[in-house]
């Protein structure tokens, strides 16, 4: 068979639903032969929000997502997303076609080293040279794509070798082989020994779906537990003894905690998302770490015990036996639930403290909250509870602007039971707000919910800190409602919070595409709280 139609079957054996991208010359055959295949291939708008949607199905599937391109530029607008796939551990195989093996030469037009432009920012960047070798090197992608901790492979399929024939099959997944629990002796000695120990959860539990067995360990130690950006949900808002997220370095609300904490336990923690310098404080305190995969190497940080194995088995371990600790952070929490109460009153436009509530009592404790990138972020990690693992959904590795379109187009196609909301600026959505065409073309329903306020409100709350003034953040007004309308989707104006309120709730409950563009009321960004 053609090597194209060998690259589909391999694909399908690897439980790839579909593949996000655009095609072009270099790639005509594999699209041909993705017709005749039961993967639906998403043309997207542009190479970047592929890779964004390839590398949330990552996240939330735990098995690579899966995009394509086309040589030169088609690839090189890719490298955003593999690149937030990269710094986020979520598995993707992002492929591109390229030149015949003869003609990659320079110069000549359009072709760069696609493997060498990868390397840096995937677990392995690889070129198929035989059509013959295409089992073995797709299995040796996703394989390498889901291995803890996860992340992008690129793969490149010259033209010549799409086109080439070849005997084979695609190769079998082999079944996980069980990693063990670890001896946890010590780390049971050091958890009674202290008197106020904390966990740190993070994108980790979510990986090895071990949000219950981490429930469950700090439930019989009596443990409180906070969770990064990209752990949320792990211990659940409600919960008396969960925290919610952190990661705001010098001024998250629970940062008390730290400080009077005399045992850190990192669970399935990913050190990039949090560094210790903003944990490490307070009072002198111990270190633990859980994880499906050693502890990242960090200056300034050695755990005192390290346990690797099979992260829900060890917590499950963990759970029998305990010995329960005092109610040492019950004032914390409370302050942060006090907190997350107090709502400012209304002023000209909608407060952002408003827009949060809103959007959280809209959705139910499973649906789905997408943050873009920008002021609005800050405003979601530090006031948006979480219930569930993945129910919302935040960068914190490369935390590229533009991602929030994408990212619910692509929770709906995984969790089509579920509402999802999108919290977009004004700045993201004018990067990747074409992709709601597509969102129309797939049927995937979901609300986006656009703050207006004409700036980069992040940079210039930076720049007039550090200079005193801004400079290149003001863009100035757009007509976000006639652009969504002109795609066909519903588009709508709130300019109070009841009217928020009003609208979110009937477009959820109409289950149709939207914008809301909510006139924010920016004068609270100069008090927001920014580590």
């Amino acid at each position: 068979m053609k090597g194209s139609s060998l690259m589909v079957k391999c694909l399908e054996s690897e439980g790839v639903r579909h593949v996000f991208g655009i095609p072009g010359e270099e790639n005509l055959d594999l699209m041909d032969s993705l017709i005749d295949s039961d993967i639906d291939f998403v043309l997207t708008k542009h190479e970047s929000s592929a890779a964004f949607m390839a590398g949330m199905v990552g996240r939330l599937t735990g098995r690579p997502g899966a995009c394509l391109t086309t040589l030169g530029p088609g690839a090189s607008n890719m490298v955003i997303g593999v690149a937030e796939a990269y710094l986020s551990y979520n598995p993707m195989v992002a492929m591109s076609g390229q030149v015949a093996g003869e003609c990659q030469r320079h110069p000549r037009k359009q072709y760069i080293d696609l493997v060498s432009m990868f390397r840096p920012i995937t677990k392995e960047s690889i070129s198929v040279r035989a059509a013959a070798r295409i089992p073995e090197l797709t299995r040796k992608a996703f394989d390498l794509a889901s291995a803890e901790r996860p992340g992008p492979v690129f793969v490149e399929l010259p033209e010549d070798v799409l086109k080439g024939q070849a005997d084979g099959a695609a190769l079998p997944i082999p079944k996980p082989q069980a990693r063990g629990v670890p001896d946890l002796d010590r780390l049971r000695s050091l958890i009674r020994a202290a008197e106020r120990p904390l966990v740190i959860a993070g994108a980790g539990v979510l990986r090895a779906a071990a949000s219950d067995a981490l429930r469950l360990f700090v439930s019989k130690w009596h443990v409180p537990a906070a969770m990064t950006w990209m752990g949320a949900g792990a211990v659940a808002f409600d919960d008396e003894l969960g925290l919610n997220t952190v990661g705001l370095r010098s001024v998250d609300m629970v940062r008390a905690a730290f400080e009077e904490a005399d045992l850190i336990i990192l669970v399935g923690f990913d050190l990039i998302e949090f560094e210790p310098k903003y944990w490490m404080t307070g009072r002198e305190k111990r270190v633990a770490y859980i994880g499906a995969a050693p502890c990242d190497t960090f200056l300034g940080l050695r755990p005192d015990v390290e346990m690797v194995g099979d992260l829900r088995e060890t917590l499950a371990a963990l759970s029998r036996d305990p010995t329960p600790k005092a109610d040492w952070a019950s004032g914390v929490r409370s302050r942060l639930h006090d907190s997350l109460a107090a709502l400012p009153a209304e002023g000209t436009g909608i407060k952002p403290q408003h827009i949060i509530k809103t959007i959280r009592d809209c959705l139910g404790r499973k649906d789905i909250a997408v943050s873009d990138v920008g002021a609005h972020l800050i405003w979601m990690a530090q006031r948006y509870p979480a219930y569930e693992p993945n129910s919302m959904l935040l960068s914190n590795g490369l935390i590229p602007m533009g991602v929030g379109v994408p990212w619910a187009i692509a929770a709906k196609l995984v969790h089509p039971e579920r509402k999802v909301v999108a919290s977009v600026g004004d700045g993201s959505f004018a990067m990747t707000g074409m992709e709601l065409a597509t969102a129309k073309r797939l049927g995937t329903p979901f609300v986006t919910v656009v703050w207006s306020d004409s700036s980069y409100e992040l940079i210039r709350i930076r720049q007039e800190k550090a200079f005193g003034r801004s400079a290149g953040v003001n863009f100035g007004k757009q007509d976000m409602l006639g652009f969504a309308r002109s795609l066909g989707v519903d588009g709508h104006r709130a300019t109070t919070a009841s009217k928020l309120r009003e609208t979110l709730s009937r477009c959820l409950k109409d289950d149709v595409l939207a914008v809301i563009e909510v006139d924010v009321d920016a004068t609270e960004n100069d008090q927001l709280l920014v580590g």
